[in-house]
């Protein structure tokens, strides 16, 4: 009997320090990608100077040229279409988007498999036209990286000193008014991209105005665009509970 607990306390003790050492190993893949990623972004930042968006062709039809700061990331990865921060924090990602909302919960900006996955746009939304609500989804991480601090944004003072969040597409740049910020269930269906009428708009912005948890002076009407930002509430552990921001797109 003494040796059947003592195997499986060794079972017990080495499944333990596998898990904890493939917990560090995701967190420690992350950091040296995440690092990779803003160093490609900042460097190129640094060495261009903006050019127009967009341009009109001979048949005055609208044709979208990808935005400088964004060249040298695309050449990186084809489904690289945005970047979002928030000065302060730890938030500072590119946004991927492929055709379906699996893909990028487990892979990295390299398209390499990643247990923390990357920041990326519902495969339903337009960035060429920007859908009535785009969303955007990223793993909790407990070190505040990705969408780690989305939490923070339930106390009223943090949201007053981080009110501005910042999106930029390849063919735009806008400045977020966070107007909203709660924690759900995925019963409240706050992913739809656009409405079937102002009507049916103008409510669900009022419902995100009732389950907020903070009051900012915004004001968000049917005429606007609103961005969201999903996470659940633990790392990268799924469940039914969400964090969830969403503010007023302000164009720069």
């Amino acid at each position: 009997m003494s040796k059947l607990l003592t195997f499986l306390y060794i079972v017990v003790f080495l499944y333990s320090g596998f898990s904890l050492v493939k917990y560090l190993y995701t967190y420690y893949e992350a950091s040296k990608s995440l690092k990779e990623v803003q160093t490609i972004y900042q460097t190129t930042l640094a060495t261009i100077e903006e050019q127009p968006e967009e341009i009109q062709t001979a048949d005055d039809v609208m044709t979208y040229t990808i935005r400088p700061q964004f060249q040298d990331l695309q050449a990186v990865n084809k489904n690289i279409v945005g970047w979002v921060s928030v000065d302060g924090t730890k938030l500072n990602n590119p946004i991927l988007q492929t055709d379906n909302n699996d893909f990028y919960l487990n892979h990295n900006f390299k398209d390499q498999h990643s247990r923390a996955g990357s920041v990326f746009m519902d495969y339903r939304n337009n960035i060429m036209e920007m859908n009535q609500n785009t969303i955007l989804y990223g793993h909790a991480m407990k070190n505040d990286t990705m969408f780690g601090s989305l939490k923070n944004y339930l106390k009223q003072d943090y949201a007053d000193q981080h009110p501005i969040i910042y999106l930029d597409t390849l063919y735009e740049g806008y400045q977020i008014e966070v107007f909203a910020a709660y924690e759900t269930t995925i019963d409240f269906y706050y992913i739809e991209t656009d409405f079937a009428n102002s009507e049916a708009y103008q409510q669900f912005l009022e419902d995100i105005k009732e389950r907020s948890a903070i009051n900012k002076n915004v004001i968000v009407s049917p005429d606007d665009k609103i961005l969201t930002l999903s996470t659940c509430k633990d790392s990268v552990i799924s469940d039914d509970h969400r964090f969830v921001v969403q503010g007023k797109l302000v164009k720069r």
